[in-house]
């Protein structure tokens, strides 16, 4: 199953097409979700790659208390990141055009830049 066009984005790395999208999970009890990516060689033929372990906070919820959490806890995925994502998990052993189950790569919040200043 290939990811939808409506709710992914495309992105070229080293010459290949691949689609990604973002999404968050349930909030928990501290108030963190985590983000979950999904990447896929833009044909849709291939296995994805899942990304687990990136945590953030909604920015705008602890607007009031910023400076308590520090801008660690608000990553963002630019581009860059995506990319470098890609190249891990090609490095990791994921195979984008062959079918297959999920690869997963996990990262931590230190792998994205965080945007708040």
């Amino acid at each position: 199953m290939s990811l939808s066009k409506k709710k992914s984005r495309p992105i070229t790395v080293d010459g290949v097409d691949f689609r990604y999208s973002i999404s968050t999970s349930k909030i928990d009890n501290d108030w963190n979700f985590r983000l979950n990516l999904t990447i896929q060689i833009a044909s849709g033929e291939g296995s994805v790659l899942t990304v687990h372990g990136i945590v953030t906070r909604n920015f705008w919820l602890d607007f009031s208390e910023y400076g308590k959490y520090g801008k660690e806890n608000y990553p963002v995925f630019k581009p860059s990141d995506i990319s470098r994502v890609i190249k891990a998990g090609l490095k990791n052993g994921w195979v984008p055009e062959e079918k297959g189950s999920p690869h997963i790569l996990e990262l931590d919040n230190s792998f994205v830049k965080s945007y708040a200043k």
